[in-house]
């Protein structure tokens, strides 16, 4: 069941990914550096943000119950902040983000924000809490570098800095390449974490 689980979240963050790669090529009119990847919710393309998001989620879920299923059991914060991670993505394109100007414009953008921050916090407070636990497990030393090294560290710190520029407004300019920087390195977690936990199988 761990192993299944894990695979699955491996999958659907590889799904996740594609359609956000595929965004980043299409003809949207967006700015990756400036702009916000919440922006490819509004327009032509905004089926593939659903994909992006709920693929994200499914993957959030399974990775969740996969851990809490694991032996020995990981942290129940972990687990925690991946289901709030989860829940997150799938509302967050319900609530559309305002543009041109404040994104806390109206009530949906505002909500839209707090969804926001409540991912990047929660996968970010994960990936530390999972790191400090795998680190004493030697079935996990072929990647300790990684789940419980730098990884954990970089998606933490981008995740700070993506909020820190949601309201620096001399951020603005780069915000889309801090934002980004996040989804690299967090989606690089997910993946390690999944395809690690899918090897050991337990």
């Amino acid at each position: 069941m761990v192993e299944t689980l894990a695979i699955i979240a491996g999958v659907a963050m590889g799904v996740s990914t594609f359609a956000l790669l595929v965004l980043h090529v299409l003809p949207t009119g967006y700015n990756p550096i400036r702009d916000a990847v919440s922006d490819y919710a509004i327009g032509s393309y905004r089926a593939l943000f659903w994909t992006f998001v709920t693929a994200g989620a499914v993957s959030g879920l399974a990775l969740a119950i996969a851990l809490a299923r694991s032996h020995p059991s990981k942290p129940t914060l972990t687990v925690a902040m991946l289901l709030v991670s989860a829940a997150a993505r799938v509302l967050i394109p319900v609530f559309p983000t305002d543009q041109n100007g404040s994104r806390f414009q109206t009530l949906k953008g505002t909500i839209h924000m707090i969804l926001a921050v409540a991912i990047f916090a929660s996968i970010a407070v994960a990936a530390a809490n999972l790191g400090g636990t795998l680190g004493n497990e030697p079935a996990w030393h072929a990647v300790h570098g990684l789940v419980d090294g730098w990884l954990p560290w970089v998606v933490t710190i981008t995740a700070s800095a993506t909020g820190i520029a949601m309201i620096g407004p001399n951020l603005k300019r780069i915000f889309g390449l801090i934002e980004r920087s996040y989804y690299a390195s967090s989606i690089t977690w997910f993946l390690v974490v999944s395809i690690e936990l899918a090897r050991i199988g337990k």
